[in-house]
């Protein structure tokens, strides 16, 4: 950013005024008389681009009336080009319009324009003070970090006396300027802080350890308080267990023992009971026995009687059997052979001839049956016959349809179906058509990767848009330098330090100043690099220059490495976390994630490479088989895709087979009916047969018997009387038979009556002998009752006094009874003497502790204080961690600021030194830190000088002699070179290039041989345009140092200032 020019209405006694500042290396002297109004001209330039030095109130002129508005602008144009060249168009002019009504305050409104042609703007923006978007601090915040004119930020106007003062000012005040231009106020104030901070720590910790002690005594106090406490309720707990723990026990010893008494006086209740009833059962079962004695003594003389006269009728009936048998005897004699045919008859004559009428009738019905067999026969037989042709021609068929289906059920498990099938040639098609195309990336892939490979073989690793750069300055004939051919990672670095350098390690370095690169990787021109040092080596960050590099290449490589280093540094460009920052963004890596700066890291990519070629070349060969098999296995699924459609079309007539099937088992069923039916049809004629031949047997037997009966006809009479009389002895002897039975029954009975009556005597007097015994048993029983009744008397009486005693304990102690009794378990084995003992202890125990005189409210104090203690106990482990970090804080704070300043004082003392010792004189910059009375630490910055070959001790140019004498420290000219020189080297180790500086007062106490000198040191060392504000005339030397001349003229007498332009010819 070079200024054009200046233009500027309304400010002080000034006409408007055009001044002509143009041109990018042409150096504009402004000069006239004092009191003319040249700084004038920097506060405008200040006011324009919004600089808290400047009062906007002093450009206003002290003749305008009271009563007329103040009207003003400045307009500063700037052109966009050298170094410092923003994303702007070629011109950009910043305007302040001021407008202040008679008694109100100024009202301001900065304007910015922007155009390729001066007064013809394509863009304009306005700020005012009440605008949300475009406000003041919008303004400031563009020319800080858009614009990069901020005239404070930047140290671009160095008002009147500004650039001479720094060898009268005094120490301290020349460090917070010092402090102020290199960013380290932030960093002082921040340790200034710490420090503050530090002391309140300090003295709040000594006020939580006060307090935490005296808590502490406070609570030693409690403590005791709580543990007489914490005794008394544990003697108190512990008697009132033991005596409610021993009445719970003897409670539970007498109920149990009432509870066993009770139960031992039921049963003897129950006893007695039972024993009374078993008396009265006794006697009534002798009762019984003694009715039953009567009983079987009557029947016993009862059956006596009835044997007797059974006796007296057998003998009778005995007698006339004996009388018919001698009968019978007699007419068997006579009819001895007709007998014996007689006997042979199993029928009545009437039976005979019956038997012979239904003999005729059953023979038709058989003849009738067997006729009706033979016909069913030979049916069932020729249905037998069909029925086995139908079942071998199903049979066949459902046996070949049983061959087919196993044949395509095979076929259909391997394939599953023709949609399958088909679905999978479709698959195997896909498959071949992606593996062609994974063949042919994975082909591209491997041809980048040996192209990678060979560019890793010769060592010329760069990027697409590497070698884009690199053409396109050969193509301009300007020498550009890769930055990995001239540094590189040392032997000490790890891999992963490369990434830190991801942002720029693609940067290409070129020879010159000012070029449009071809891309967005950085393109830093060497000239604009002045390294500050001789390095060769960045250890922290593990970088050093290449080895073996030529001689060319070696201040080119000192340079890149002294530009990489800028980025770890505290500025506003800087690199952190492998991203880089600067203060309009962020960025990340140039290129995609490879090592160019490690030679491990190129081995290890290297042989990364040559790994993904191989299974490159490996998956190509596996590709290669796979299209193979898969075309093989569609050859042969086309082959057999219509068989398996067969096979579809076979399976889906299952119903049809299944229907044969079915009709078969049906057929066979059939023919098991058949046959079951020809089986019992057979069986049918042959019980016919046999029954035909049993009617003609039986036919024969009746006509036998009818013969018989013709024969037996003759001696009728003899028969019948033979017959009446074997019926009449055979009912005599049945009669004796019946008595003789009746005779044993009546024997059998009295001797059962004989026994019955014996049992029943002795078991009378086994009653007698056992009611005897239940007597003296029941009379036991009455005495044991009237014990256990006593026993339960006095148990009950125990038991209501311990449980009178559990209640008042209950009623008066109820948190100390919930205790006891929470969780007891009853023993059983325990004495009643024991129990007892425990009583009495406990009762002692419990009513010494109940009568104590404690503090009840001693828990409650303890925990108070401790909770108080507690807090302030962790108050003060938490101040004395505070007070840790913020040691910790400040010692940080203190190292880092000491190191800063160190570091920039050695910077600008290396260059005050090279300056001063142009001029024949020694420099020195120094500071120090110290803490005064009042306990602040202040700060000293001293600029020391003396000439070439004096001796003693350097000391401060600001050293005066005290009390208003002379004779002491340096001569004004020495003041001025000291702070011009110091100034200068203020303003070097900025580490920014802007195009221009506005020096006011610059050489007014410099003679004229130093004044030339120490302007060409400026231009030497700033390389930038100079605009120079000097009250003095100069010789023709040094006037010719610049190009352009400002002459401001004032006349007292109108009053009215003006600016006259010169121009060198």
């Amino acid at each position: 950013m070079i200024p054009c020019r200046l233009i500027f209405v309304g400010i002080r006694d000034f006409v408007p005024a055009l001044l002509d500042l143009s041109g990018k290396d042409i150096h504009v002297m402004i000069t006239g008389p004092n009191g003319a109004g040249k700084s004038t001209i920097t506060f405008c330039m200040g006011a324009v681009l919004y600089s808290s030095k400047v009062d906007i109130e002093g450009l206003k002129s002290r003749n305008l009336p009271l009563d007329k508005t103040w009207k003003a602008r400045i307009a500063y144009l700037f052109k966009n080009e050298g170094a410092m060249k923003i994303d702007a168009p070629l011109y950009i002019e910043f305007a302040l319009n001021i407008v202040q009504e008679p008694g109100q305050p100024i009202k301001k409104e900065f304007v910015i324009s922007t155009g390729d042609i001066i007064d013809e703007w394509e863009q304009t923006t306005k700020y005012t003070s009440g605008d949300r978007v475009y406000s003041f601090s919008a303004y400031r915040q563009a020319l800080q970090y858009k614009y990069k004119i901020d005239p404070d930020l930047y140290y671009l106007i160095w008002y009147q006396q500004e650039v001479n003062q720094f060898a009268i000012m005094n120490p301290e005040e020349r460090f917070r300027i010092f402090s102020e231009m290199h960013g380290i106020d932030k960093t002082q104030r921040d340790w200034e802080d710490s420090i503050e901070q530090l002391k309140e720590s300090e003295e709040t910790l000594k006020y939580a350890e006060t307090n935490v002690l005296f808590k502490k005594q406070d609570l030693s106090l409690k403590k005791q308080d709580l543990d007489r406490y914490n005794e008394n309720q544990k003697r108190l707990h512990e008697g009132g267990k033991q005596y409610i723990t021993a009445l719970l026990h003897l409670e539970s010893f007498y109920q149990k023992e009432i509870q066993q008494e009770q139960r031992k006086l039921d049963q003897l209740k129950e006893d007695r009971i039972e024993v009374s009833e078993l008396i009265t059962e006794i006697s009534e079962k002798k009762t019984f026995q003694t009715e039953q004695k009567t009983k079987f003594e009557a029947e016993k003389n009862k059956l006596n009687l009835e044997i007797q006269q059974l006796d007296n009728n057998l003998i009778k009936l005995q007698g006339v059997a004996k009388k018919i048998n001698e009968e019978i005897n007699s007419l068997n004699e006579e009819l001895k052979e007709t007998d014996l045919k007689r006997n042979g008859l199993t029928r009545t004559e009437e039976e005979v001839r019956i038997a012979f009428i239904n003999l005729e009738m059953e023979k038709e019905k058989t003849k009738q049956g067997i006729r009706e067999n033979h016909r069913q026969l030979e049916k069932g037989k020729e249905e037998h016959r069909n029925n086995i042709n139908e079942i071998a021609v199903i049979s066949h068929e459902v046996n070949e349809n049983k061959k087919l289906e196993i044949k395509y059920q095979e076929l259909l498990n391997q394939y599953k179906s023709s949609h399958d099938a088909q679905q999978k040639i479709n698959w195997l098609d896909e498959t071949i058509k992606s593996n062609r195309d994974r063949e042919h990336k994975l082909l591209i892939k491997l041809a980048d990767f040996n192209n990678e490979l060979d560019i890793l073989k010769e060592n010329r690793v760069l990027s697409s848009r590497q070698m884009e750069s690199i053409t396109f300055f050969k193509n301009k004939s300007v020498k550009a330098y890769p930055l990995r051919e001239l540094i590189q990672l040392n032997s000490n670095a790890k891999l992963k330090d490369e990434r830190r350098f991801n942002a720029i390690k693609y940067t290409i370095f070129f020879e010159g100043k000012d070029i449009t690169p071809p891309n967005d990787l950085y393109h830093v021109p060497l000239m604009s690099i002045i390294p500050d040092r001789l390095v060769t080596e960045l250890p922290p960050l593990n970088l050093e220059i290449k080895q073996s590099l030529s001689n060319d290449l070696m201040p080119i490589a000192i340079k890149a490495l002294c530009w990489v280093e800028k980025f770890f540094r505290d500025t506003e460009v800087y690199i952190k976390d492998e991203t880089l920052y600067d203060p309009l963004g962020i960025r990340g890596s140039q290129e995609k994630e490879s090592y160019i700066l490690s030679e491990k890291g190129l081995a290890a990519r290297k042989a990364t490479v040559e790994s993904v070629i191989a299974k490159a070349n490996e998956e190509l060969q596996s590709i290669a088989e796979i299209i193979s098999t898969s075309t093989k296995q569609i050859q042969l699924l086309n082959s057999i895709i219509q068989t398996v459609r067969e096979a579809e079309a076979f399976m889906t007539a299952e119903f049809a087979r299944t229907q044969l099937k079915s009709k078969l088992e049906d057929l066979r069923s059939k023919e098991i009916q058949l046959n079951e039916q020809l089986e019992r049809l057979d069986e049918v004629r042959k019980s016919l047969d046999r029954k035909q031949i049993e009617e003609q047997s039986l036919e024969k037997e009746l006509k036998r018997e009818e013969e018989i009966y013709s024969e037996l006809g003759q001696m009728k009479e003899k028969f019948q009387l033979l017959t009446k009389l074997n019926k009449t002895y055979t009912e005599e002897m049945q009669k004796i038979n019946s008595l003789k039975t009746k005779r044993e029954i009546m024997d059998e009975l009295f001797e059962k009556a004989t026994r019955n009556l014996k049992s029943v005597e002795r078991q009378i007097v086994d009653f007698d002998e056992n009611l005897e015994r239940q007597s003296r048993e029941l009379k036991g029983i009455d005495n044991q009752v009237d014990d256990t009744e006593k026993v339960i008397s006095t148990s009950q009486c125990n038991l209501v006094n311990y449980l009178e005693e559990l209640n008042k304990l209950q009623n008066d102690f109820g948190k100390i009874y919930s205790f006891s009794i929470n969780g007891i378990q009853l023993e059983t084995n325990i004495s009643l003497h024991h129990l007892l003992n425990e009583r009495e202890n406990g009762k002692v125990k419990f009513t010494h502790a109940v009568t104590e005189e404690i503090d009840k409210a001693a828990p409650e104090n303890y925990e108070v204080v401790k909770k108080e203690y507690e807090r302030l106990d962790s108050e003060y482990k938490r101040s004395k961690i505070l007070l840790e970090q913020d040691i910790e804080r400040t010692e940080q704070l203190k190292d880092h600021l000491e190191k800063t300043v160190n570091m920039r004082v050695l910077e600008i003392q290396q260059r005050f030194r090279s300056y001063m010792a142009e001029f024949q004189f020694e420099g020195e910059v120094s500071w120090e830190a110290f803490e005064d009375k009042k306990k602040r630490i202040l700060f000293r910055l001293y600029i020391k000088a003396r000439k070439e070959g004096h001796r003693g001790t350097m000391e401060d140019v600001s050293v005066k002699a005290r009390g208003g004498k002379v004779g002491k420290g340096v001569s004004g000219g020495e003041e001025s070179l000291s702070s011009l020189l110091f100034a200068l080297a203020l303003l070097q180790n900025l580490h920014t290039a802007p195009g221009f500086i506005v020096l006011d007062e610059f050489d007014s106490a410099l003679d004229e041989n130093r004044k030339s000198k120490v302007f060409d040191l400026y231009v030497q060392q700033l390389q930038r345009k100079l605009i120079i504000l000097t009250p003095k005339s100069h010789e023709s030397s040094y006037l010719n140092k610049f190009e352009k001349a400002l002459v401001v003229q004032h006349d007292p007498t109108i009053p009215r200032s003006k600016v006259i332009g010169l121009v060198k010819t």
